[in-house]
């Protein structure tokens, strides 16, 4: 008789922390970037793919844990 043991891959729990999308948003909107972004581009930046990451970390922030990590997993790959 032969038992095969199924291998069961735990993943650690990942914590969503918004502290670096917000950071960053804020770093968006500062007058050193706004006046960066003028100089380099002629155009200042409406910071919109800034305020799309904080809104998703958000919704992350709602989700119970197991969907988090589904939800983190996918994005890996």
């Amino acid at each position: 008789m032969s038992i095969e043991k199924e291998e069961v891959v735990v993943l650690p729990t990942q914590k969503v922390s918004c502290t670096k999308s917000f950071d960053a948003l804020w770093f968006c909107y500062s007058p050193v970037h706004q006046l960066q972004q003028y100089y380099r581009l002629g155009s200042l930046d409406n910071c919109s793919g800034k305020w799309s990451a904080v809104v998703d970390c958000l919704k992350l922030k709602t989700k119970r844990s197991h969907e988090v990590q589904e939800i983190l997993v996918t994005r890996e790959r």
